[in-house]
């Protein structure tokens, strides 16, 4: 059966369990599971490398791509600064997989890997089909964070085991959805370790009034159809 084309394939969009984490612990959450995910689609010749969370005690794999642990680092840094200025709050991070697509219709993404398809996306070299970013799958972490204060010791403690353990399963969660959901994801064309490039979407500071994350965050998706994301 030939591959679907991707303006005929829709965006799968996963939203994970929302985790209630303390401001302390939110760097090792969002590492164990950024990484998780991204080794799930860093289809090319990776070198796979075990690491641990230290203050939560999770082990992760990341796929060995310096690009990619420091993309991770930089988008954990905004959501801890996102958080310490807004002293905790709901927080919606997101990492979405793209593809490169011709303007005439033709799919895949560039030879030259990520790089090569940001280059596509905005253009090419003269001469040759404009391509633009196709976004055929998107993971929602959804995480509450507080400042953990009001907690003694034995709180804390209580509530890093139970955030361990919810970070395992979820980690264990998003392997299960990977190996089941498999129809969406686009043909691979590049030996690159990270086969397609990928955005991860950060809570930016929030106005005072109600609601206003919210709107922030729509300007953001709506602004993709006509500016091409930063992606690695």
């Amino acid at each position: 059966m030939p591959p679907t084309p991707s303006s005929a394939r829709r965006c799968e969009t996963f939203a994970l369990p929302p985790l209630r984490c303390e401001l302390a612990l939110v760097r090792d959450v969002l590492t164990a599971l950024v990484h998780t995910i991204a080794w799930t689609r860093a289809l090319g010749c990776a070198s796979a490398r075990d690491e641990r969370c230290e203050r939560i005690d999770v082990r992760y794999v990341t796929c060995g791509e310096s690009a990619v642990e420091t993309k991770i680092r930089e988008r954990c840094d905004a959501v801890i600064q996102w958080a310490l200025r807004n002293r905790g709050g709901e927080a919606d991070v997101s990492v979405s997989f793209y593809e490169s697509e011709r303007s005439d219709g033709a799919s895949g993404t560039s030879r030259s890997g990520v790089k090569g398809a940001l280059t596509a996306a905005i253009g090419g070299v003269m001469g040759e089909s404009k391509r633009t970013a196709v976004c055929w799958e998107r993971w929602r972490i959804g995480l509450e964070i507080f400042l953990g204060e009001e907690l003694d010791e034995d709180e804390r403690a209580r509530a890093r085991d139970a955030l361990r353990d919810q970070v395992v399963g979820t980690q264990r969660h998003i392997l299960s959805l990977v190996n089941e959901m498999k129809a969406h994801v686009p043909p691979v064309t590049t030996s690159d370790v990270v086969s397609f490039p990928f955005e991860i979407t950060t809570p930016i500071a929030r106005e005072d009034s109600p609601g206003s994350f919210g709107r922030d965050m729509l300007r953001r998706i709506a602004s993709l159809s006509s500016t091409p994301p930063s992606m690695i």
